[in-house]
């Protein structure tokens, strides 16, 4: 009777060591990330700068115009050419 309990312990391994594998290989893919109308990744903090015609990370806009981390400054900053 041991020997076949070995025998299904050493199966079920196996099988979680393929399954890991395959999961793995699941996750390394590459996905598609969304996009705006400008082609800015909003996931990777991109977001379109109008004054600077381009798309930007608003806390680096905002830092080297020595403007405090808001919304509504960069909002001010890009949007409304101040």
């Amino acid at each position: 009777m041991k020997l076949s309990t070995k025998k299904y312990g050493l199966l079920g391994l196996g099988l979680l060591f393929i399954a890991g594998l395959a999961s793995a290989s699941a996750t390394t893919e590459p996905t598609q990330l969304a996009k705006d109308n400008h082609g800015c990744v909003g996931e990777q903090g991109y977001s379109w700068c109008v004054k600077q015609q381009q798309c930007v990370r608003p806390s680096k806009v905002l830092i080297d115009n020595n403007l405090e981390l808001t919304a509504e400054n960069f909002h001010n900053f890009c949007e409304n050419n101040r």
